[in-house]
């Protein structure tokens, strides 16, 4: 006899003598304890029947008050906690809703209660629960009576004592509760006898070898296959042999998985820090390294021109030539303990954890000086070229990459082999470059040099509607962008008068046009009051304020301004608009728009230049878009520079739209 069959024949055993023990003790329980509800259930039952019956009434019935009053007192008199029933109707004449008959007489003189009038008129059952006089709880209920149509013909009344209905039935379940207990644990106690006799017996048989096949599976995780010896000729038997062949299968199929996840973490490891061009390390190599060592010294290393050499023989050729020049540094720099790798381009890196920094920059310049007298030939194209270097030293591993870049950048523009970053030095000359460019700044605001230029901004018709003024600075017949001085600009006091000079000129510009034109304001201009002085004075002498928009940049610190509310204040009075610039960026918030209303937001161009092919892009930008339009805001969209970033844009709905795709700013509009 099969295994499985020895189970269910032993556990169908059980389950009948345990069942028919269990049913034959239940049912002795069950008829001794049911003499106790009998009497209780009947009475119950007999006068809910007759309650029911009046429930069902027809209409015309309601005038045989006698025989209801009849039913009520028999139902009060046999359910004793039953102590009122009293039936109201509606006069068909008056509209009156009054109790017509009360198993407590006094409640006929008493008008119907709105919760009776509600279940005639709307069929609506009413329970409440108050203190009796011997302070005893009841339910008053009040539900309708309907005829054979549904229809509420009647409402009825009913007053219970929940303390004398609750007695006899908690009476009769304790007791039935005490039996049953006694005899649900005599079941089972006997229960679990019988299974802890025959759980022993089971053990032995089926839990034993079962315990050894866990075992079995459970070393797995650790990679052990060691076969189990079961003497059984049951399905425990036929399993653990089909375990020791699969045991053995598996063990064959681990240990050519594992030898091909080794093979595929090395190349993951080469792909993620190895440069498929040199096989140099690369940039992820160096940053690793870079996390290892406390102290260290780096240089970067570029190709003088190696722009000229991908222009004159083509990019294949500039490939092989750094694969060349890699070689060449890699054996130059074999005997020392520095490592060599490919940040990109033509940028090799050198790092230095080994000797002092003397020796390093002598190692760098030795370097440079021996590769300028060799010459890279390919005999395949009968090609030579002839490369110099330029490099840049850290010193310090603190912003160690960006200060060897700074580093570079001066060698090149000095034509000097190699400079090592010096933190005075470059601080010194960024404070030289700054009062140069404040020095140009100021000439151009005594020589009114800084200029408006206007740049076009189309609604979905593709007609331009507006323009925004932006500035220029124009030095030596050079035209300078914001980029390049507004910054500097903001920490002097010419500031405010190139405020001054494109606000004068944009209203002066568009004092004959019919377009809309929008100027830049700062937190800076909102703070000085001479500038907001100007700008009152520009509204006031305007013929036209509504084609008047004020782009507001967003800034860390504007939404606190003091004078914030107060500009908000003179341009909504003015009839003039506002819109809110640079919109997505780190400052930008959704509340800031609820609390200056703007009738404007331009979503900054980092969203916008990548919108076609940037998920993250998109999904703010559908998101402010979205929540601007609930509020009855204008999106408009800067940075369009194709036409698939404008498709994009128009799918979301935005409203208007500017950037180079439409037209470069200039110093000319369209008049209209």
């Amino acid at each position: 006899m099969k295994l499985l069959h020895k189970l269910l024949l032993g556990y169908i055993l059980i389950i009948i003598f345990i069942g028919s023990f269990s049913t034959l003790l239940l049912i002795y329980t069950i008829d001794k304890n049911s003499s106790y509800l009998v009497a209780y259930r009947e009475r119950e039952t007999t006068s809910f029947v007759k309650v029911l019956n009046a429930v069902i009434l027809e209409k015309n019935k309601l005038k045989d008050t006698q025989t209801i009053q009849k039913l009520f007192d028999e139902t009060v008199e046999k359910l004793p906690h039953v102590k009122r029933l009293t039936l109201h109707v509606q006069n068909p004449e008056n509209g009156h809703f009054k109790p017509i008959v009360s198993t407590v007489r006094k409640y006929l003189q008493i008008p119907s209660h709105q919760e009776d009038i509600d279940a005639i008129l709307y069929k609506k059952t009413t329970l409440l629960y108050e203190k009796g006089k011997n302070g005893g709880q009841l339910l008053d209920i009040t539900y309708p009576i309907t005829d054979n149509n549904l229809k509420a013909i009647a409402a009825i009344g009913a007053t219970v004592s929940l303390y004398e209905s609750d007695k006899v039935l908690a009476n009769a379940i304790q007791k039935m509760k005490e039996d049953t207990l006694y005899n649900i644990l005599l079941i089972i106690m006997t229960a679990l006898i019988l299974s802890l006799i025959i759980g022993l017996l089971v053990i032995r048989k089926i839990i034993s070898p079962l315990h050894t096949l866990k075992n079995a599976i459970g070393s797995f995780s650790k990679q052990e296959f060691t076969p189990i010896e079961i003497a059984s000729n049951d399905e425990i038997g036929e399993l653990a042999a089909t375990f020791n062949i699969m045991a053995d299968e598996l063990h064959i199929l681990y240990n050519s998985m594992q030898e091909q996840i080794d093979i595929k973490t090395k190349e993951l490891q080469t792909l993620y820090l190895v440069d498929s061009l040199t096989t140099l390390p690369n940039r992820n190599a160096l940053y690793e390294d870079m996390k290892k060592f406390s102290s260290f010294h780096l240089a970067i290393l570029d190709v003088a021109s190696f722009r000229d050499i991908n222009d004159s023989y083509g990019v294949d050729i500039g490939n092989r030539v750094l694969q060349v020049l890699a070689q060449k540094i890699k054996f130059y720099l074999d005997n020392t303990q520095l490592k060599i790798y490919r940040l990109g381009g033509d940028e090799i890196a050198i790092i230095n954890y080994e000797y002092n920094a003397k020796k390093f920059v002598q190692i760098i310049q030795q370097l440079i000086k021996s590769l300028e007298h060799e010459t890279i030939y390919f005999e395949d194209k009968d090609l030579e070229i002839n490369v110099s270097l330029h490099a840049g030293i850290s010193l310090n591993q603190k912003s160690a990459l960006e200060h060897a870049n700074i580093a570079l950048l001066e060698a090149k523009k000095s034509y000097v082999d190699l400079r090592v970053f010096n933190e005075k030095t470059h601080t010194e000359d960024i404070q030289i470059q700054n009062l140069k460019m404040i020095k140009k700044i100021k000439d151009a605001v005594n020589h009114d040099n800084f200029i408006a230029y206007y740049q076009p901004i189309l609604n979905k018709q593709k007609e331009i509607v507006k323009y925004e003024a932006l500035v220029r600075m124009q030095y030596n017949h050079e035209i300078l962008s914001p980029s390049s001085f507004i910054d500097i600009a903001k920490k002097t006091k010419y500031y405010k008068y190139i405020t001054r000079s494109i606000i004068a000129q944009a209203f002066q510009e568009f004092k004959s046009s019919t377009l809309s034109f929008s100027i830049n304001i700062s937190g800076d201009d909102l703070i000085n009051q001479e500038t907001f002085g100007f700008i009152q004075y520009h509204l006031e002498n305007f013929s036209d304020t509504s084609r008047v928009i004020f782009e507001i940049v967003e800034s860390e610190d504007i939404h606190h301004l003091p004078n914030l509310q107060k500009f908000i204040a003179l341009i909504k009075k003015h009839n003039a608009k506002i819109a809110i610039d640079d919109f997505g960026t780190g400052y930008s918030n959704f509340s800031y728009l609820l609390d200056l209303e703007p009738d404007y937001i331009k979503i900054d161009g980092s969203l916008i230049k990548n919108i076609d092919h940037d998920d993250k892009s998109y999904n703010i930008v559908k998101t402010v878009v979205s929540f601007a339009h609930t509020l009855n805001i204008k999106v408009i969209a800067e940075f369009i520079h194709s036409k698939e970033v404008l498709a994009v844009c128009e799918s979301l709905g935005i409203d208007e739209f500017q950037g180079y795709l439409f037209g470069e700013p200039s110093l000319t509009i369209v008049s209209k």
